[in-house]
Formats: C-alpha cells, sequence, structure tokens
C-alpha cells in the first residue's frame, strides 16, 4: 500500500498520473517505489525516463514491470546508481538507450542491479507504519487472518526479522 500499484494501467497518463500522486505524498529525495506495468496494455511501448521526470525532479523513481525481467528509473535514480552514456550493459543485462546512447531509464535483467543497491532499507517504523496502514484496510474487508509468504522486494533485507515487530 506504500508503493505505486500499476497493475492493470493501460495508458500512460494513468502512469504519469499514479507516480505524480506518489510524489505528492512523498518527502522530497525518498524512494518511489512500485511497479506491476505491462506496456502490452498500451500498445506496447515501453515507459521512459522522461514520461516521470516532470513529476519526480526530486525524487529517485524504481518501477518494476509485472515480469520482474526490466524496470525504469528516473533520472535521480539513474544518477544515485551512476547510470550514464558511457556505461556498460552488464553481463546478462541491458540499459535500455535512445538511438544517441542516452539511457531510456529501463534496465532489463542483470542491468537492474545498478539501482537495487541505491534504494535505502526500509526502517522498523516504516514496516510497522505499512503493516497498520495494511492491517487496517483489511479488517475494512473483514480479513482477520494475513500470511506473509516472504519479503523479496527492493529496500528489504534479507535479515529482516519478525522479532522487530515486538512490541507492536
Amino acid at each position: 500500500m506504500s508503493q505505486v500499484e500499476l497493475h492493470g494501467v493501460n495508458e500512460r497518463d494513468e502512469f504519469v498520473r499514479r507516480v505524480k500522486e506518489a510524489v505528492r505524498d512523498s518527502k522530497p529525495g525518498s524512494w518511489i517505489l512500485g511497479g506491476g506495468w505491462n506496456n502490452d496494455l498500451w500498445g506496447g511501448a515501453l515507459p521512459m525516463t522522461w514520461w516521470v521526470d516532470d513529476v519526480t525532479p526530486q525524487n529517485p523513481v524504481w518501477l518494476t514491470r509485472m515480469d520482474g525481467h526490466m524496470g525504469l528509473a528516473d533520472s535521480p535514480a539513474l544518477k544515485l546508481a551512476g547510470v550514464t552514456n558511457s556505461s556498460e550493459d552488464p553481463n546478462g543485462g541491458t540499459i535500455m538507450r535512445t538511438s544517441t546512447g542516452e539511457p531510456t531509464g529501463l534496465l532489463v535483467d542483470s542491468a537492474m542491479q545498478f539501482i537495487l543497491p541505491c534504494i535505502p532499507e526500509v526502517s522498523v517504523d516504516e514496516c510497522r507504519e505499512a503493516l497498520l496502514k495494511a492491517s487496517n484496510f483489511a479488517l475494512t474487508r473483514r480479513v482477520t487472518t494475513v500470511v506473509d509468504m516472504g519479503r523479496c522486494y527492493p529496500g528489504i533485507s534479507v535479515e529482516f526479522s519478525w522479532q522487530d515487530f515486538s512490541g507492536f
């Protein structure tokens, strides 16, 4: 609930609107994370950095495609990751580029590793806030039990433990 939900988005304008809404609700400098986009739903054109740069000048953005093989980074995120015209494609990955060699913001497969280490680890307080928000939402839907099958997404440490929620 704290990330940009892009599943089912079938227009570029809606994609941008959702990112803009997330930025509005965030502090300058904080990462805007999300995903689930599928470019096939809006005709196949791949999103580009400049789709969101105007609405995210102070926030790095990372939005993964629904299949997990590609993600879109905005210009602040690319800058933090050191991705430039001269960056080389890593083995098993691609930095998508314009015809003039500029990175488009799309990183494919192992090229996503440029961005992932830059995303700060989520704090215990942020996790608690997200858990409370999600729990309250679930209760409004009369859901009484939720099972966590794992935490495999950017910003979560593999050492993260439920013990962090003791006293919650």
